[in-house]
């Protein structure tokens, strides 16, 4: 059966009230939706002809409206599955599938109207939405996170019996069994739970139960086309039925095929998919929707034995991946995922794959304690057996590990050497749709595997100008938030990006370009941009809004600093190098510029060259890695980064206003980290809150604005400043045409150079014309800068390639 093609809304998604509120509103109207990431989805052909598209607003907070549940047998939504074996498949459910799935969510978990429940699973989700269909029905509450799950923010609300509910998944689920204490005495004013259907050992669900020894408990387990399926009361149930996903009630049947894959029957199984520009029927004439996931029924409770696509077949032993990665994790305690995929093996047909999340586990122990859960389990696979641990682990959405590209992955790194397509250019430069090699360009030394990323590699400020702007000239426009997406994410970004005129600039790169040419200009006597100044300040702000963009994630993972070391090294090396040209063009030696602290003295003291800019810059890094270094600090910051922002922005401007009172720095100008230190705070703090929703945003605002306007008062400097920070919060990201954000780029990836040559630029102008010329000295400085950086870039590639030749380091 066929039926002609649907029609619906588009909805973006937000994790907030708004989305709720137009969910709700297209329900009223039994107008079908479909939900996309953003609008530039929305115009692509999904077999849906699109007649709207709204962007619902941003902020979380208490939903408190009532809506009845709709039974029409009509079109409600299109939701498109996770896809973690290839392409999603969109399924379309009516208002009468949703209905009987919340009708037997509500009678499972007695839920009344004094229900007030967290709801920790985005709302864009089916689960999350589901959540918020209930307790709607009920006549209870809802709070949307702002900042989604936050483990101290649920335990608050919990003590002050503020909620009573909780939704979540398995994978939050475990943040709070990591740290029980988070959640303490708490835990027992819970009433409600309800779990999503991700696999969960029995000693995790005990876990939970005795976390939260009075809720009532339910698990689900279901697929997007056919939603809570079974339900295990885990609250009720004995401990030999917690490895069960529960047993079906209602109308509902589960069994399992001839194949032994489970089958699921009832009204809440969707009856379409997308097919084409149609609707196809979904389930067989029998009305049985069979499932790829493996499982046994015993005495009705339904076992879960993981996905069909995801069994290992090695030699003709069938191994369950879950089971394994249990196992393992049992041998071997961690605080990251592990993760066992299958992959091809010559002899066995099917190899196993197990990979772990660590920052500094040692291989060797990974591979002892799968072969120990292996011959637990009855197995013996040899030489089938592969271990690696990665940085992150390429995951869905709602958490779920992407088994499929860290099979691909494997197959591609281990291809044998004689059929291994070169990865270069005749040039040596990485082949144009290897992005693989370009990662290996970038970061030499480094083992780069498809789940790693420029985020989880420790790339910095300045390396992401530099990486953008090379991946872009190679590979086409890079999706937003590309720093966080791995290699594999990436390579397909690179396949199905189309090519376009105009690319996004972010305010970060523009605001960097900007202020270094106000120092430049003002420099060179071309124009002066403020009687304040101010700019140097803002860069130093742009030091902290780095910091935590770039470098926080992977400090917080490994707790080490070396990220920001790295930093303070690309600025140390080019900037010794210079000073130390120009002080044998001068024939005289000067230490303290040699070794980075001339700014810490009286500037008379010096007659060639001193750049108290940079040294400032590098100190300012320094401090903040000392920080950071601390684990109660980094704890601190895990915890509450907006809190913690603030507390180390106002303890910063009481450090200035002491430290002055000891050491009055007017003769070298203030030139000291100390008095400089809040604006690295404020960037932190901006950092910190770029995601947020707009009221936590303003409120950011708000206190760096009056930071700035305590420091500089009411002049031409602050509003430069607050412009800039403004910029950031609000306007992250401008689309422009592919020529201005080349030119932009260059200068802000050159800007530390202009800030090295421009002194010598004007010397060279002055000379050429006979006299100053400001205009011609700016445009010679910027082209100076680029060019140097530039060359400077060219001899280190060169540099670091030889050293790889030699050994020095890991070769690509």
């Amino acid at each position: 059966m066929q039926i002609s093609k649907l029609r619906a809304t588009g909805l973006i998604r937000r994790n907030s009230l708004s989305f709720i509120e137009n969910v709700f509103a297209l329900n009223e109207k039994r107008q079908p939706l479909v939900s996309f990431q953003d609008e530039a989805s929305a115009k692509e052909p999904v077999g849906i002809a699109i007649d709207d598209c709204i962007v619902p607003e941003a902020g979380g907070g208490w939903f408190r409206q009532q809506h009845a549940l709709i039974r029409d047998d009509l079109p409600a939504q299109v939701t498109f599955t996770s896809g973690t074996e290839g392409k999603p498949k969109g399924i379309v459910l009516s208002y009468a599938n949703l209905a009987d799935a919340a009708d037997r969510i509500i009678d499972q978990m007695q839920l009344t109207a004094e229900v007030r429940e967290y709801v920790g699973v985005p709302v864009t989700h089916s689960f999350g939405m589901a959540r918020i269909r209930v307790i709607s029905a009920v006549g209870g509450q809802s709070f949307i996170p702002s900042r989604g799950f936050d483990p101290l923010e649920l335990a608050r609300m919990l003590e002050a019996g503020e909620v009573n509910s909780l939704s979540a998944v398995p994978t939050l689920l475990r943040i709070l069994l990591q740290k029980p204490q988070v959640i303490g005495e708490a835990g027992k004013k819970l009433r409600w739970m309800e779990i999503g259907s991700q696999y969960m050992t029995a000693a995790e669900k005990r876990g939970v139960r005795d976390l939260f020894p009075n809720a009532r408990i339910v698990q689900h387990y279901g697929l997007t086309e056919a939603s809570r399926s079974t339900f295990l009361l885990i609250s009720d149930v004995s401990d030999e039925l917690l490895e069960s996903v529960g047993r079906a009630v209602g109308k509902t049947e589960v069994g399992i095929s001839p194949e032994g894959r489970i089958r699921i029957r009832g009204p809440h199984v969707a009856q379409w998919r997308i097919e084409g520009d149609h609707l196809q029927a979904l389930p067989g004439a029998d009305g049985w929707l069979v499932t790829g996931d493996l499982g046994h029924l015993k005495d009705g409770y339904l076992f879960f034995d993981g996905r069909a696509d995801d069994l290992i077949n090695s030699g003709g032993v069938k191994i369950n991946p879950d089971l394994l990665e249990e196992k393992i994790g049992k041998l071997l305690p961690q605080s990251g995922r592990l993760v066992v995929a299958k992959v091809p093996d010559a002899m066995r047909g099917e190899g196993v794959l197990v990979v772990a999340e660590s920052a500094d586990m040692d291989s060797a122990q990974l591979q002892t304690a799968a072969n120990q859960a292996l011959k637990m389990l009855g197995l013996e696979v040899g030489d089938a057996l592969h271990v690696k641990v990665m940085a992150s682990i390429p995951q869905t959405a709602t958490g779920k590990p992407l088994r499929r590209l860290l099979t691909e992955a494997f197959v591609a790194e281990n291809k044998d050497s004689r059929n291994k397509p070169d990865t270069r250019d005749p040039a040596g430069q990485p082949r144009a749709d290897d992005v693989m090699g370009f990662f290996q360009q970038f970061f030499p030394g480094r083992k780069i595997d498809a789940g790693a990323s420029f985020e989880a590699l420790g790339g910095d400020s300045l390396g992401y100008i530099q990486f953008s702007m090379g991946f872009e000239d190679r590979f086409g426009p890079l999706p937003s938030g590309w720093e966080s997406l791995t290699v594999a994410q990436l390579q397909s970004s690179v396949q199905s990006e189309p090519q376009t005129s105009f690319l996004r600039l972010e305010a970060a790169t523009l605001t960097r370009a900007f202020f270094m040419i106000c120092i430049v200009a003002l420099h060179l006597d071309t124009f002066v941009y403020s009687n304040n100044w101010g700019a140097a300040y803002f860069l130093f702000l742009l030091a902290g809004y780095s910091v935590m963009r770039f470098q926080w994630p992977e400090i917080s993972r490994t707790g080490k600093v070396r990220t920001i070391l790295g930093t303070v090294v690309r600025i140390a090396v080019p900037t010794v190098m210079v000073v130390a040209a120009l002080q044998i063009w001068a024939h005289e030696a000067e230490l303290k510029p040699l070794l980075l602290i001339s700014n810490l003295f009286d500037p008379r003291e010096y007659h060639v060259a001193y750049f108290y800019f940079a040294e400032m810059y590098m100190q300012l890094l320094l401090l903040v890695a000392f920080l950071f270094s601390f684990k109660a600090a980094r704890d601190a910051f895990r915890k509450s980064p907006l809190i913690s922002g603030t507390v180390l922005l106002v303890f910063a401007m009481v450090l200035s206003y002491f430290a002055e009172l000891v050491w009055d720095t007017n003769y070298i100008y203030h030139r000291t980290p100390t008095w400089y230190l809040w604006t690295v705070a404020c960037g932190m703090l901006i950092a910190s809150a770029g995601a947020r929703d707009v009221l936590t945003r303003l409120l950011v605002m708000a206190i760096v604005s009056i930071a700035v306007v305590m420091h500089h008062g009411f002049t031409s400097a602050t509003y430069y400043i607050c412009a800039g920070c403004a910029l950031l919060l609000f306007w992250p990201e401008i689309s422009v045409p592919a020529p201005v954000k080349r030119v932009v780029g260059e200068i802000a990836g050159a800007s530390m150079f202009m800030y090295l040559s421009h002194y010598q630029v004007k010397s060279v102008v002055t000379r050429l014309f006979h006299g100053p010329m400001p205009w011609v000295a700016l445009c010679a400085a910027i082209l100076a800068g680029i060019v140097f950086a530039r060359v400077y870039y060219w001899g280190e590639g060169r540099a670091l390639a030889f050293g790889r030749q030699r050994g020095w380091w890991g070769r690509q």
